[in-house]
């Protein structure tokens, strides 16, 4: 996970934005180890800048909550 977060920063520095699924990717490696606040935040994150995600997002927040 340390180097997905370093690599998202390296990305937002040059002023890019991660590919699709990078946020979704993050979120479910964090609700592996029950970062739930992290979770939300990342798949809202990918459902914010790849809309067409959404309904996956969605259907995982919704797990997630559970």
């Amino acid at each position: 996970m340390g180097i997905l977060e370093a690599d998202l920063q390296k990305i937002h520095a040059k002023g890019n934005r991660p590919p699709p699924g990078y946020h979704a990717h993050l979120g479910l490696l964090y609700s592996s180890i029950g970062k739930l606040d992290l979770v939300e935040k990342e798949f809202k994150t990918e459902k914010e800048l790849f809309p067409e995600s959404a309904t996956y997002m969605d259907f995982l927040l919704k797990k997630t909550k559970l």
